[in-house]
């Protein structure tokens, strides 16, 4: 292996808003607050970077699944005065990409629970574990939060490097996928799957079985919504969806009943859409 590797890096110019001050830390840190209101011009360039190097409680992963999230784009995307529109945390430069999975390369001298060869997805929230809200259970409100994509590098490279606590093992994939392919896929998924489960079961605190479940939108979040809703004992799930195509996957996944919403704007009297 050689100590260099290809990346798609977000590069951006620090240049606050005329109406905004960045704070002392982010002005330290070169980490905004609000991405939409620091970075400006932002582009993306392929190009080749060290290979990292690992720590005692690290891994290394050779990725080999990266999806394409909706905020990956608005990280591209400028509005009219060429700001980011994305308006989350965010440091550049940084390797793009959250939604991965990959298999373990290298582990530090401290890891014990994972092995080159291990099949992983891995967590995009970066907790410390230490502040308070990591301490009463809040992870996503962690105080030194980093974000893997966003304030360091993430998926749209050949290695990363990632502590250990944040990979979960998917080898038991092979059990439901026939192909590598197939097993890596589905764990680039788990990240936006987790994002359902969370406003479903954590925030909402979930439903009762034979419930009727409705889900606006089939994207990727909307999909793992209405996936989890039947695996859970959802009695109907009805879902709301323009594109055909994602109508056509949100009944495979296990919708009942897909409509298109904007049906109802048309003039006269319309019966919705059913797909």
């Amino acid at each position: 292996m050689t100590d260099k590797q290809l990346a798609a890096v977000l590069h951006a110019d620090w240049k606050a808003r005329p109406d905004y001050q960045p704070t002392q830390l982010e002005i330290a840190t070169r980490r905004a607050t609000y991405a939409s209101r620091v970075w400006h011009n932002p582009r993306v360039i392929v190009e080749e970077i060290p290979i990292p190097e690992i720590g005692p409680k690290d891994v290394l992963v050779k990725l080999k699944a990266c999806g394409i999230c909706g905020s990956d784009m608005h990280l591209y995307e400028s509005d009219k005065d060429g700001y980011i529109l994305y308006p989350g945390l965010v440091k550049t430069p940084v390797v793009l990409g959250h939604e991965l999975s990959g298999q373990v390369e290298r582990v530090g001298s401290d890891v014990s629970g994972l092995k080159p060869g291990d099949m992983v997805a891995c967590e995009e929230m970066w907790w410390c574990g230490e502040c308070d809200p990591c301490r009463t259970g809040y992870l996503n409100q962690c105080i030194n939060l980093m974000e893997m994509g966003f304030t360091d590098n993430g998926g749209c490279e050949q290695y990363m490097s990632i502590h250990h606590k944040f990979c979960w093992k998917i080898n038991d994939f092979k059990k439901i996928f026939k192909t590598e392919d197939g097993i890596y896929e589905a764990g680039s998924l788990v990240e936006p799957a987790c994002v359902a489960y969370n406003a479903m079961f954590v925030r909402a605190e979930g439903f009762k079985p034979g419930s009727s479940v409705v889900v606006w939108g089939a994207g990727p979040i909307g999909l793992g919504a209405i996936a989890l809703a039947k695996a859970a004992g959802a009695g109907k799930i009805i879902a709301f969806e323009p594109r055909k195509k994602r109508a056509e996957l949100a009944k495979a996944v296990g919708a009942d009943d897909v409509f298109d919403q904007y049906e109802l704007v048309k003039p006269g009297p319309q019966p919705w859409r059913r797909f």
